[in-house]
């Protein structure tokens, strides 16, 4: 493709709707303007799909088009000589995969395909994985304690003299018409739009207080996890603590000495508000599917599901430094930039088309009628992994080949650059 020809339009000032350090040089190097692709992005996006499909494909799975609820379709499956089975889709800026197995294998291979997407990428890894804990003999018992009128994470905490991060806050929340406890640290907000996604509802609202006290038997303030029979999804961040400070279900009593997965059961969850990017999410747990083994008795069927948001991810991977972009090359818009110095030099501009044409990987010829600076700041902004420079050395048959990432130059006989190229990108 020629830079000419195509829609490229990088900024040297700072924009202002810039919302992360990622999100400024996207812009800036001309992949998005506000939250919009442009040609770069679209086509980072497409090398990102790309990369996913190889990995997905890879541990046999089977790309599907599901408008509604793959569970539903999954219904057909009757007998366990159908099992395992990897479905995934791609849906905006999301891929969603599932998992159907009679044990967990099938969704240790998608979680492990997912991470390898995210490091092919290039991308630091913020993977939300829920995980199931059992409720194993604890050597402690919980203690019931009087806090006349104390009804929020600060009246406990200056009551007691601990912090708030000693505290478990308790929200009780009406999934699909059906209570649920949902646990965060006492310095902790819930994120709604997470814990819905981990419960797989379409419906998610706060209780109402006459709802809140059929239920517990208690009012706001007063509320905890332990000896109740509803269902617990407790925030990543609890797991591990011990004796900390919750409701008794009681008005006006709280316990000490409580700790996750001792004293009550509980579904674990990155459910807590917070601002690291998310660029992944896992879940997985026994289906209401049900098929037949080969004792033809029905069984419960292990249902994973992962998500993957491509946008989030190349922002995540969107490298950096003070030039510009350092995308990993699996994901770069283009393999390479050929740039001639002198457009208008006969000898240059021929030896760059013929390039152009002889490439088997993607690549950008700069044609523009620019001075080199301009050329090369710009070929280092949008973040190509490599840029070939046709000036002065091409007399004696000789190109440079400069490396983005590594900031190196090489001096590459002009027939031996493409395969040179070739080897960095593959």
């Amino acid at each position: 493709m020629y830079w000419t020809k195509l829609f490229l339009p990088t900024l040297r000032d700072e924009p202002a709707e810039a919302q992360s350090a990622a999100h400024r040089l996207l812009i800036r190097a001309g992949y998005m303007r506000g939250r919009d692709y442009l040609f770069l992005g679209r086509r980072a996006l497409r090398k990102i799909v790309r990369v996913t499909r190889r990995h997905m494909d890879a541990i046999g799975g089977q790309e599907v088009l599901i408008a509604g609820s793959a569970r539903a379709v999954a219904g057909e499956l009757r007998s366990y000589r159908q099992l395992p089975q990897i479905w995934y889709q791609f849906a905006g800026f999301g891929m969603r995969s599932y998992a159907f197995d009679l044990s967990e294998d099938a969704f240790l291979k998608m979680s492990g395909a997912v991470r390898g997407i995210v490091q092919q990428c290039g991308a630091v890894e913020a993977i939300d994985e829920a995980e199931s804990f059992d409720d194993p003999a604890g050597d402690r018992s919980p203690e019931e304690f009087h806090t006349p009128g104390q009804k929020s994470i600060a009246d406990v905490s200056r009551f007691t003299g601990l912090p708030q991060t000693s505290q478990m806050k308790s929200f009780v929340m009406i999934a699909d018409g059906a209570p649920i406890l949902a646990l965060v640290r006492g310095d902790h907000q819930i994120d709604e739009e997470k814990l819905a996604w981990f419960l797989d509802v379409r419906e998610l609202r706060p209780a109402r207080a006459e709802e809140i006290r059929e239920t517990f038997g208690a009012d706001a303030g007063s509320l905890g996890p332990v000896g109740v029979k509803t269902r617990i999804v407790a925030d990543a961040a609890l797991r591990g603590r011990r004796n900390l400070i919750c409701g008794a279900n009681r008005n006006d009593y709280h316990l000490r000495h409580v700790t996750p997965g001792e004293d009550f059961l509980a579904d674990f969850h990155e459910i807590r508000a917070c601002s690291r990017v998310e660029i992944a999410r896992m879940r997985n747990g026994l289906s209401p599917l049900q098929v037949s083994n080969e004792s033809a008795e029905l069984v419960a069927v292990t249902e994973g599901v992962c998500e993957i948001f491509l946008d989030r991810l190349l922002e995540a991977a969107a490298h950096h430094d003070a030039d510009g972009l350092a995308l990993a090359p699996p994901i770069a818009p283009f393999d390479a930039v050929i740039t001639p110095v002198n457009i208008a030099d006969e000898a240059q501009r021929n030896a760059a088309i013929e390039l152009h044409d002889a490439a088997t990987f993607d690549v950008l010829l700069d044609d523009r009628d620019e001075r080199p600076g301009v050329k090369f700041k710009d070929a280092d902004l949008i973040g190509i992994p490599f840029r070939v420079t046709l000036g002065k050395k091409l007399a004696q048959g000789v190109v440079e080949i400069r490396d983005r990432r590594a900031r190196t130059s090489s001096d590459v006989p002009l027939a031996d650059a493409l395969g040179f190229i070739a080897k960095g990108v593959e």
